[in-house]
Parts: C-alpha cells; structure tokens; sequence
C-alpha cells in the first residue's frame, strides 16, 4: 500500500490524497482526494478498484461551489468485461439540469 498526502497554504491545493494498494503487481485499489478553496473545485473524489486485472467498481465524485456543478458522481460497476451498473447524478443549480 502507498499513500501520499499534500497539503498547501497558497488557497490553490488545499488538500491532495492519494492512495494506492497493489496485488501481485496489479493496481487493486486506487483512490484519490482533491480540495481546493479557490472556489473552483471544491471536492474531487474518484475511487477505483479492480479484480484479476479488471476494473470492478469506478466511482467518481465531483463538487464545486461557483453554482454551475453542484454534485456530478458516477459509478460503475463492470464484471465479466461488460458492465453491470452505471449511475450517473448531476444536480445544479442554475435550474437547467
């Protein structure tokens, strides 16, 4: 397993968090955390997790504070090289989507 973690004071990254396990030297699962208070991306999340070589679930979660993206998340889950749930959420609120 590895981890990286970053943390600025410059209101460009706020916090950065990375972390990583691995399996027999495949990728098993990868996530990865972003905050920012420059008013831009509030919060970036995307998780990733993978079986025998394959991609099982993927889910990313986005959320921004400038009323254009309120939440947009996605998720996906793939066995047997198709795929077996897709959700994708958008909410905003500018009243169009």
């Amino acid at each position: 397993m590895a981890e990286f973690k970053s943390q600025s004071l410059n209101r460009r990254v706020q916090i950065a968090e990375f972390k990583w396990q691995s399996s027999n030297g495949r990728v098993q699962m990868a996530e990865f955390k972003w905050q920012s208070s420059n008013g831009r991306v509030q919060m970036a999340e995307f998780k990733w997790q993978s079986s025998n070589g394959r991609v099982q679930i993927a889910e990313f979660k986005s959320q921004s504070s400038n009323r254009r993206v309120q939440i947009a998340e996605f998720k996906s889950q793939i066995s047997n090289r198709r795929v077996y749930m897709a959700e994708f959420i958008w909410q905003s609120l500018n009243g169009r989507v």
